[in-house]
């Protein structure tokens, strides 16, 4: 099974705001693409597009965050390998 490791400068809390962060962002830009952008088409298909972000945002977030209490973690259907010195208390009972 493929894993991904996680840089240094991130832990699963610190993704669960960066997730949450990225969602927020995609809301804006889908209210400055209504309010800017002209022709209706254009309009819904960046709507359509930047509300997907957001929900995919949105349900990582939820993931990552039952990924700090059991520590099995997936992001976007990889599984993520946290680094020995970043893993919560948790995860080293387990081990």
């Amino acid at each position: 099974m493929l894993a991904l490791t996680l840089p240094d400068w991130i832990d699963p809390d610190n993704a669960k705001t960066i997730a949450a962060g990225v969602g927020i962002a995609a809301i804006v830009l889908a209210i400055v693409v209504v309010r800017f952008v002209q022709k209706l088409v254009m309009k819904l298909a960046f709507t359509a597009v930047l509300a997907l972000v957001a929900l995919v945002a949105w349900t990582q977030r939820a993931d990552l965050a039952d990924c700090a209490n059991t520590c099995d973690c997936r992001l976007l259907g990889f599984d993520i390998e946290i680094p020995q010195d970043q893993r919560p208390p948790t995860c080293d009972a387990e081990v």
